[in-house]
């Protein structure tokens, strides 16, 4: 039976991949499947190297610079100016119609 031996990553490529994954947009699955490595070790070194641990091996914790929205959040918000947009286009269209109903009225 083959054993699968434990994979050894240096801190500067921990470091790299933590700072990925906080300035990126994507999420911890795809930004660890990139990567080649479990989701789970991802996490793992983010909550090292975002957190300042003293008695950690790092240099200097990571900042948590992350985007200002995610994913998630920007797609929650272009539902909702989409839905908005509809809905202003349709009062334009109302207004449309009224102008004309009163121009024809006027006649």
């Amino acid at each position: 039976m083959q054993y699968r031996t434990k994979r050894k990553f240096s801190n500067e490529f921990k470091r790299e991949a933590v700072k990925l994954s906080v300035s990126s947009p994507k999420t911890l699955a795809e930004i660890s499947s990139e990567l080649g490595v479990h989701p789970n070790v991802l996490s793992r070194w983010r909550r090292e190297w975002i957190m300042d641990k003293p008695d950690s091996k790092q240099d200097k914790p990571v900042k948590n610079e992350g985007p200002d929205k995610s994913l998630r959040q920007l797609e929650q918000e272009n539902k909702r100016l989409k839905k908005k947009l509809e809905r202003t286009e349709l009062e334009l269209d109302i207004l449309k119609k009224l102008e004309e109903y009163a121009t024809k009225a006027r006649r």
